[in-house]
């Protein structure tokens, strides 16, 4: 298991897959980072709570001194829609903004994509960014506008990879959004960010972050470099998650979970599986938080997975630093840890229900996710697991 070191309290700069500056007070950098990708009119993307704290305005105080002329967007909700981010490019437009800079958690680090990636484009053509129309995917676009992300939770990651989730309003289905060009030029781990985030929330994104490495290093592609990357950003989640969750102004636990946040996110460009299919789905249909919803359905997925990732259970228990490295000694680790951070048992106790079955198996089958989980499952296996989901996962 790796040893947390002291080291979560000093600064550092890391070139991949994106520049990262890491470590307390790096949101200081931001003005400087802005300057050098040539922004002087940003977009402020930051949800409506996070827009309350005083490091936002803090934040915007000190850009503005530095002679950048800041304009905020937080009017989007946790699972953001096209129609959301078709505001705020009009926002961006409007405005004479030139970039943007996302401060939050994984709703307002997507949309702030959507937003670079759409702003210049007309809005009847925001969808030619779905990942899965391959044509527009393949074309060539000459204007994105630059993109700085601030993450001030532990557990999406989205500040180091391209694709962003987007709510499709007319189907309820979210889809990734996303152009193989296009990357946030700069990231700003700043633990003191998430030293204000609520219990549930520390949870929620931290096991959100313990997913994509477990999703990530599942999936059956050989890849020993995103592998590495899933394992690391296990072994410094696991032990400092319980840490953070009781005593949020720990910020070497704060650093080290927001550390493997990014690094478990960088894993999942290998992929992801069934949990975040459903999840995405559920998501996108109920509003439902996107980090406990994958709590809620990785103990499922996992037993349905098992047959085909037996081999790699002693590595991901040993990893999550688990009693025993097998398949009970890793549920059991999830498990104990679910009954701490109080996770509910089923979807059901999401809000999901039964009548509603049909339309997510079809929903789940067209998930880009779908395609990377290590076991197949068919249409009728969908619908008899998400039947049984609903009612216990765990």
């Amino acid at each position: 298991m790796l040893e947390i070191k002291s080291n979560m309290l000093e600064q550092s700069l890391w070139n991949f897959p994106i520049p990262i500056h890491y470590g307390p007070g790096s949101i200081n950098k931001v003005p400087s980072i802005a300057k050098k990708v040539g922004i002087k009119r940003p977009l402020i993307v930051s949800d409506s709570e996070t827009a309350k704290l005083n490091f936002v305005n803090s934040a915007i105080i000190m850009l503005m001194s530095e002679d950048l002329t800041c304009f905020l967007f937080s009017d989007f909700s946790p699972n953001p829609t096209d129609k959301e981010s078709l505001l705020g490019c009009e926002i961006f437009i409007r405005e004479g903004c030139d970039g943007i800079i996302a401060i939050g958690g994984g709703s307002s680090l997507d949309i702030g994509k959507a937003i670079a990636l759409s702003a210049y484009r007309s809005p009847d053509r925001f969808w030619d960014f779905d990942m899965l129309n391959e044509v527009q995917a393949n074309k060539k676009f000459d204007r994105f506008a630059p993109l700085i992300c601030v993450p001030t939770t532990t557990g999406t990651g989205a500040e180091v990879e391209p694709g962003a989730m987007i709510t499709h309003t007319m189907s309820n289905e979210k889809k990734a959004f996303y152009h193989p060009e296009y990357w946030p030029l700069a990231a700003v781990l700043d633990p003191e960010l998430a030293l204000t985030l609520p219990k549930n929330l520390t949870a929620w994104t931290g096991i959100d972050a313990i997913v994509h490495a477990i999703e990530a290093y599942s999936v059956p592609t050989f890849h020993p470099i995103c592998d590495g990357i899933a394992l690391q950003a296990l072994e410094l989640i696991c032990p400092t998650i319980k840490t953070a969750y009781h005593n949020g102004n720990d910020i070497e636990a704060r650093g080290a979970m927001m550390v493997g946040s990014c690094l478990a996110a960088v894993s999942f460009t290998k992929g992801l599986g069934l949990v975040h299919s459903i999840s995405h789905m559920v998501g996108g249909l109920y509003n439902t938080p996107h980090g406990l919803t994958n709590a809620v359905i990785l103990p499922a997925v996992l037993r349905y997975n098992y047959p085909e990732i037996k081999g790699k259970v002693k590595y991901l228990a040993r990893a999550c630093g688990a009693d025993s490295e097998d398949f009970q000694g890793l549920m059991s680790w999830i498990e104990a840890l679910y009954k701490e951070f109080m996770i509910p048992h089923s979807l059901g106790e999401l809000g999901v229900l039964n009548k509603d079955i049909d339309k997510l198996v079809e929903m789940v089958l067209n998930d880009i996710c779908l395609p990377t989980n290590p076991r197949p499952i068919s249409k009728s296996q969908l619908k008899v697991f998400i039947a049984d989901a609903i009612n216990k996962t765990w």
